[in-house]
């Protein structure tokens, strides 16, 4: 099989750029060609690389160890897109967040109807795939069903951008979207500062038609994701190197020479000494081989033959080197070695799984630092085009950009983290951000916070019933001692004539004053307080 990607920067089976645009200005139609020559020159990488993470590299024979017949093995290995995926999987997006507060310009509903979450992944991944990848934000058709602004993840296969240097974003950028059944692009759409421009291919050779889309104040409403940017490089660099594919490519010649091994190993070589071929006329090769018994007969001077077998091969020198490849494509991507299926006699700890993917989660952690910007600026995109504005709000430029946290940590390490540090800062006992830390993820956090105002509300609720409840069994306490207070004052009244009729020795009004049941009467009046509460008067 022949590889159809040459790795040496050719072009194969390029596409000529359209000579003929009606409807675009000059200026513009320079910019489309610089874009076209762009896309073209790296279609052809872009294409091997694409041909790696697919799995569909032809295998390179050297020519030298392997039988022509085992060179048509299609074999395949996956260490380059488990290159690609394994750190492309540790960017979970959680949101936007405004000095602590999510969805503070109220976007999550537009990102929800262009499954934001999912295409930023997508994105993710073919910028690790291909150096780059773009977010395109436009104006939606709402009448047919789209939201009011478009968000669309574009690959890098199909796309092409220019850098403006100076300030360090996207000059303009072009997006191949439609293409016929030989794959030729017959759509596209480019991006300016000054407008958007939509292309299509006329039937029977006719040329390209040009409509502008809308104008832009002054802005380019694309942004690209890029793994690595560097000063020579501002969109970076793919993730499946140059080294990436040498180790592929041994690693797979590995593999066949190992099948190639195995087949003599499961059918081993044996010599016979002192036959003649006549004894094995009518046999072929497999069942002279594979008979169980051997009939020889003596030679003409009376030997009997002698049988005997070759030493086996041995499997483990390719093992052996298939292990050296792995540790070396571990060492170049930082993967651990568990990754790529290559694992210690013993299981592995907690903590030995999180030392073995710290370099991974470092380079994770780096490359948030370098999408906050393009995603905060996507965010500024959205909201400019739904409120129709010529510059994004001023607070926008304090967005930041959730992640799920990238490093492992076992649930009982993260726990006794979180013990820790409310134990040394009591403050942080319901702080958001220690939970994250601890790992929760934002619908965690989301699950947790309903539960607990749902919880809050019914023990208000109880509360309330509690408090309405005792009301009204004070409240019929003194409607009982409101009525006992009248047969009390009625006996009071008799005291009090007593003690009148005794008033003869001076000391009546004494006598009721100190009289005991007239201190009990007295203490079970009540009177009301504003909040509901009977308070006996002393």
């Amino acid at each position: 099989m022949t590889e159809i990607y040459p790795d040496d920067g050719r072009l194969v089976n390029a596409t000529p750029a359209p000579t003929r645009i009606s409807g675009l200005p000059d200026d513009d139609h320079a910019t489309f060609l610089q874009l076209w020559q762009k896309w073209q020159q790296h279609s052809n990488k872009n294409k091997l690389l694409s041909v790696y993470y697919d799995g569909h590299r032809a295998f390179q024979d050297l020519g030298i160890s392997i039988p022509p017949q085992m060179t048509r093995t299609k074999a395949a290995l996956g260490w380059p897109q488990k290159v690609v995926t394994m750190l492309s999987r540790r960017h979970v997006f959680e949101g936007y967040s405004l000095n602590g507060a999510p969805d503070a310009f109220e976007a999550n509903e537009i990102l929800s109807a262009n499954n934001y979450d999912l295409d930023l992944a997508q994105a993710i991944t073919s910028a690790y795939k291909h150096s780059f990848s773009l977010l395109t934000v436009t104006q939606g058709d709402e009448t047919i069903g789209e939201p009011p602004v478009v968000v669309q993840a574009r690959d890098a296969e199909w796309s092409a951008a220019l850098w403006d240097t100076r300030r360090r974003i996207i000059e303009a950028a072009l997006t191949i979207d439609k293409t016929d059944k030989y794959g030729q692009p017959t759509g596209a759409i480019m991006y300016t500062h000054t407008a958007i421009w939509r292309f299509d291919a006329r039937e029977n050779g006719g040329g390209w038609q040009a409509e502008k889309l809308g104008d832009t104040p002054n802005r380019i409403f694309v942004e690209a994701l890029c793994y690595d940017p560097q000063l020579n490089r501002p969109l970076g660099h793919s993730r499946i190197t140059r080294e990436v594919r040498y180790l592929t490519d041994a690693a797979v010649r590995t593999m066949v020479r190992a099948e190639t091994s195995a087949e003599f190993f499961s059918s081993p070589q044996r010599y016979v000494l002192g036959a003649e071929r006549a004894d094995f006329a009518g046999q072929d090769r497999w069942s002279a081989i594979m008979a169980r018994v051997q009939v020889l007969e003596p030679n003409e001077n009376g030997d009997i033959p002698s049988v005997g077998q070759f030493s086996q091969m041995t499997m483990s020198p390719h093992l052996e080197m298939y292990r050296q490849l792995a540790q070396n494509l571990c060492a170049a991507t930082n993967l651990p070695q568990s990754a790529i299926g290559v694992f210690a006699e013993n299981p592995a700890s907690a903590e030995a799984m999180q030392a073995s993917e710290a370099a991974l989660a470092d380079e994770a952690e780096y490359q948030w630092r370098i999408f906050a910007a393009p995603l905060r600026r996507t965010l500024q995109n959205i909201i400019m085009i739904r409120d129709k504005l010529d510059e994004p709000p001023a607070e926008s430029w304090k967005t930041s950009v959730k992640w799920t946290p990238a490093r492992y940590s076992s649930p009982s390490s993260a726990a006794d983290f979180a013990v820790k540090m409310v134990s040394a800062f009591p403050s942080l006992q319901e702080s958001q951000t220690l939970m994250r830390r601890a790992g929760l993820t934002e619908d965690d956090l989301a699950d947790i916070n309903a539960e607990i105002r749902k919880k809050n509300a019914v023990s208000l609720l109880d509360r309330a019933l509690a408090a309405t409840n005792n009301e009204n069994v004070v409240d019929e306490n003194a409607e009982n001692a409101e009525n006992s207070d009248v047969t009390n004052n009625d006996g009071d009244d008799n005291v009090n004539s007593a003690g009148n009729n005794n008033g003869g020795n001076g000391n009546g009004n004494n006598l009721n004053a100190n009289n005991p049941m007239n201190t009990r009467n007295r203490v079970k009046r009540n009177i009301k307080l504003p909040g509901g509460t009977k308070t006996p008067i002393n």
